[in-house]
């Protein structure tokens, strides 16, 4: 049974969330309500995903988020924020800084199980079965989640790791904005442009020299040309 970390001080949100996963049956929830808790509870229950608040009492749930992916141990473990800022830079930084959604309070039983989902379905092993993808001097292998450009192993974040996987496997070819967000993301096309160029720029700055294999074409999208 999958386990989630709830990092959240609102006992009523607690509640909530505690009363939507009992309708999946399917999940094991644990709570903490500090910022201090987090690492020793993530080391101690081994979670499948955490839902963290970013607004937490003694301190930020970006911090938060910093720490965990800092964290050897614990770095891989996706994350969605749950928020009541809703602006578009807002979104942009929390993805920035690696979550992998972002759901805004107050949000519905129905959409956070799907968000929650959906994350997984992307993120646990063995969610994307498959024969690795070779594109030029680029390997992605997606059941293990891992990337090597010229023999140098590069560490993605989960949404930066989808979106290349989806280039890569379309080389010479345009992906419009709107196809890389729906097939990428449990946001759906209401997700903002400007996250998906977040994501982008940050694949860009990893892959190096070899940045301008991601080529953007004016109001459409993005094309992958396979590194040599």
């Amino acid at each position: 049974m999958p386990r989630l970390l709830i990092v959240e001080d609102d006992p009523k949100i607690v509640e909530a969330v505690e009363k939507t996963l009992s309708l999946a049956q399917a999940f094991e929830l644990r709570a903490v309500s500090e910022p201090a808790q987090v690492i020793p509870a993530a080391l101690k229950c081994k979670p499948d995903l955490i839902l963290l608040d970013i607004r937490l009492p003694g301190g930020d749930g970006r911090l938060v988020l910093k720490s965990l992916k800092e964290n050897v141990a614990t770095r891989s473990i996706p994350v969605i924020f749950l928020t009541g800022m809703s602006s578009e830079g807002d979104k942009a930084l929390g993805l920035n800084l690696g979550a992998d959604d972002y759901l805004v309070k107050p949000f519905g039983a129905l959409e956070l199980l799907a968000r929650i989902q959906a994350v997984m379905r992307r993120t646990r092993p063995g969610s994307a079965p498959g024969r690795p993808i070779e594109a030029g001097r680029l390997s992605l292998d997606r059941e293990n989640r891992s990337a090597v450009l010229g023999g140098k192993p590069l560490v993605f974040q989960p949404k930066e790791f989808d979106v290349l996987c989806l280039l890569a496997e379309h080389p010479g070819r345009c992906l419009t904005r709107s196809y890389l967000i729906e097939n990428s993301s449990s946001y759906g096309m209401p997700v903002a442009t400007r996250s998906l160029d977040t994501h982008i720029k940050n694949i860009r700055k990893k892959l190096g020299p070899w940045a301008r294999c991601i080529e953007t074409v004016p109001k459409l999208g993005y094309r992958f040309h396979p590194p040599e």
